[in-house]
């Protein structure tokens, strides 16, 4: 009977020994699964905390970006009055160009008018003379045959 106690006694010591390796491996592992919470509570926190800071970054950027896209429309506004003032000065000279051509145009007629009239005045004078030199070797020849 002793045996038999003994044996009891170390089966109920080996069944509490058992039963506190489990529970001290339970609170272990339960304590690292409360430090994960609580350091993933932190973490979340932690990160909370930097959202205002992000946020102002945020902000900062977006009044960059306006201030960018303020001078891009003041940009894009001058080339459109440069592009407007350099069509008017196009067209102004396009129409002074238009006015040297007809210049031009009428002097060069002006000088094929004078060229024609001076081809016509040489052409009558040495008709004139031709004609008189004619009319002179005409008149001796009849000259000649009346007498």
């Amino acid at each position: 009977m002793k045996n038999r106690i003994q044996q009891y006694t170390f089966a109920f010591l080996r069944k509490i020994a058992i039963f506190i390796l489990l529970l001290c491996g339970l609170l272990f592992a339960g304590s690292s699964a409360n430090a994960n919470y609580f350091e993933d509570f932190y973490n979340g926190v932690e990160k909370f905390s930097e959202l205002p800071g992000k946020v102002n970054d945020l902000k900062e950027s977006y009044q960059q970006t306006l201030e960018e896209l303020d001078r891009a429309k003041e940009n894009a506004k001058a080339f459109e009055e440069q592009n407007a003032q350099l069509i008017e000065q196009n067209r102004q000279l396009a129409e002074t160009v238009d006015q040297l051509k007809e210049a031009n145009e009428l002097k060069e007629a002006k000088a094929r008018k004078f060229k024609r009239m001076l081809i016509a005045v040489i052409v009558l004078v040495a008709g004139y003379f031709i004609g008189i030199r004619l009319l002179r070797f005409a008149m001796q020849r009849s000259n000649r045959r009346m007498r």
